[in-house]
């Protein structure tokens, strides 16, 4: 059976949903165009933006990497503060950072400058010192000595640096000291040492102080050598004059201006009668009133001592222990300090009875010579007057006149 062909009404039906349908596809067509060319231009906006941020992110990783450049300069004692312009002029977080960066740099310089002041005059202090200065970890190894103390031993300072305590004499009493002193729980100590050298012994006073919460000390030495010498010295003398004081025939003294003992030798004791010099000063309370004869003398020697600070062969009668009385000889000098003032009377006393009593006798020999050289000279002037020729004629004139009287 042949198939029955399309009416015109429709075909023109279908025509008319074709064309529709086109015009359709054609709006679509016109709007995939105009979103075509919205993409498009958005597209090139934002590669603009991109392009822009990268270019801006170029930039700023410039900037930071100036920053981290100058942080490495720091480092490399090599930074300049102009090189960081550019990135402190923005107002950004990078710009705030650089010139912080550029304050905080400025103030380090300036506390390296002062630092380094101060090093200089610590230094120099420590150079000047007049003892010798080290200072060491806890575990005993050098950090630094003054240059008094690397010359004593003929090195430099930078020498000890590093090197452990007693590097050149680990018996030494410093290095035994300070080791002892490092393990100890004491902060500080100090100690004499003696150090033989090659003619003589030297003496130093060394003091130690810990530091930085324990973990390192500091110390000082002081050549105390010529103070060790003048006490040992000091301490012969005081043994000899001990000797001389203990020992001496004549009476030693020393007492207070007021007219207390202060010390007596065992022969100033025996002088006066006393079994001992502890017996005498402690019987004997006030000098002028207890052993003066003469209270008199006691107030011109009191006179003499102030005027003139001593008194030579002052002689005097004292009283001893049992009351009878004695001649003494005084020679006394007054002591004082580095400023003059008076500390004590020092004296000899010397018995002179004997001998005061021998030119009593002496004296008493003269006056009876003197008698018997006056009766001599009474009898030879009347043996002049008598042998005379004014006496013969005077005799002879007397007998005359006798014998007148007798013949009347």
């Amino acid at each position: 059976m042949q198939a029955e062909e399309p009416s015109k009404e429709h075909l023109l039906s279908q025509i008319t949903i074709l064309q529709k349908q086109l015009k359709e596809v054609q709006n679509e067509n016109a709007d995939l165009e105009i979103l075509l060319e919205t993409i498009t231009e958005h597209s090139t906006n934002l590669e603009n933006q991109i392009y822009q941020k990268n270019q801006q992110m170029l930039k700023y990783l410039e900037q930071v990497e100036k920053v981290t450049a100058a942080a490495a300069a720091v480092e490399n004692d090599c930074f300049e503060q102009e090189s960081l312009n550019g990135v402190a002029i923005l107002s950004n977080e990078l710009g705030q950072l650089a010139r912080v960066f550029q304050q905080m740099v400025q103030t380090v310089k300036a506390r390296e400058q002062e630092l380094a002041q101060a090093k200089e005059q610590l230094e120099a202090v420590l150079d000047a010192v007049p003892g010798a200065i080290s200072w060491m970890d806890a575990h005993g190894i050098y950090l630094g000595v003054n240059r008094r103390l690397a010359e004593s031993f003929n090195l430099s300072p930078e020498a000890f640096f590093g090197q452990e305590l007693g590097f050149f004499n680990q018996k030494s009493q410093f290095a035994q000291f300070l080791y002892q002193f490092l393990a100890s729980q004491q902060t500080a100590a100090s100690q004499e040492i003696e150090v033989q050298g090659s003619e003589s012994a030297q003496y130093f006073l060394i003091a130690a102080q810990k530091y930085q919460q324990n973990n390192a000390a500091v110390t000082v030495g002081i050549d105390i050598t010529e103070r060790k010498q003048a006490e040992e010295a000091l301490r012969l003398a005081e043994e000899n004059y001990r000797s001389i004081f203990e020992n001496a025939l004549e009476g030693i003294f020393q007492a207070t201006p007021e007219g207390q003992f202060i010390r007596v030798n065992p022969a100033m004791a025996r002088t006066y009668g006393y079994d001992s010099p502890q017996e005498m000063m402690a019987t004997v309370a006030e000098i002028g009133s207890q052993l003066y004869v003469d209270p008199t003398c006691r107030e011109e020697f009191q006179c003499l001592m102030e005027e003139q600070g001593e008194v030579k062969n002052f002689e005097y009668q004292v009283y001893l222990k049992d009351g009878s009385k004695l001649w003494v000889a005084e020679n006394t000098r007054a002591v004082c300090d580095t400023n003059g003032k008076l500390l004590y009377y020092e004296g000899i006393i010397q018995d002179i009875t004997k001998r005061k009593q021998r030119e009593e006798a002496l004296q008493q020999q003269v006056a009876e010579l003197r008698i018997e050289i006056d009766k001599t000279k009474q009898a030879q002037k009347v043996a002049e007057i008598v042998e005379s020729d004014s006496f013969r004629d005077l005799k002879q004139k007397l007998n005359r006149m006798k014998k007148r009287r007798g013949r009347r």
